[in-house]
């Protein structure tokens, strides 16, 4: 099982290293299937209702947007902060990430669930948005910041896109399982979760 486990670990850097645009993408994809499964399977869904368009949009989503805009957003933080033994150089790029980037994402996010997997209007969307949007940013405050430090202070270049989407799916069971614990899940209602769970890393 191991010698598997390092086979497949050795043919992923691989694949990084010859199409790392390609991979992240995949790879985003493949952890957001995850991480809604996992979050339609917490909130109560069996597996006849498993809502597979939603979760079929939200891979769609990893692939064509999280995995590749964080593959260059990160080399974009490179190379704007190029100084290696600059000792403040992971604050200055976790503080323009979680301050731009971050919160412009968590806005797309919302935007494609609310109208794409929802159904809703682009002006009830807007409305959506007015009432969400403050408690989602809060919410991937308490955790992004640590998580992006770590990232850019210890992970790989390559990697760091695979440490965000794991970090999300992470996040992702957490939230619904704390939510579900304090009696907040709403049953058939669950894909409006989605909006309360929006990170840029999904």
């Amino acid at each position: 099982m191991g010698d598997i486990l390092a086979l497949a670990w050795h043919k992923y850097l691989n694949n990084l290293k010859r199409d790392p645009v390609k991979t992240k993408a995949v790879t985003a994809s493949l952890i957001a299937i995850a991480s809604d499964l996992i979050a339609q399977r917490l909130g109560g869904s069996s597996r006849a209702r498993v809502n597979w368009r939603r979760t079929l949009s939200i891979a769609l989503y990893g692939l064509i947007w999280t995995g590749p805009s964080n593959h260059y957003w990160q080399l974009f933080l490179e190379r704007l902060f190029p100084d290696k033994k600059d000792p403040l150089r992971p604050a200055k790029k976790v503080a323009l990430d979680q301050l731009t980037c971050g919160p412009l994402n968590n806005i797309m996010f919302m935007i494609y669930i609310s109208m794409i997997v929802e159904g809703r209007s682009w002006n009830a969307t807007k409305l959506k948005i007015r009432a969400d949007y403050a408690n989602v940013q809060v919410n991937g405050w308490r955790l992004w910041p640590l998580a992006q430090f770590i990232n850019q202070s210890f992970v790989p270049l390559e990697l760091r896109v695979l440490w965000s989407n794991m970090v999300s799916l992470i996040w992702t069971t957490f939230m619904i399982t704390r939510a579900k614990t304090a009696g907040r899940i709403p049953g058939p209602n669950l894909p409006r979760l989605s909006t309360l769970l929006a990170s840029k890393e999904l």
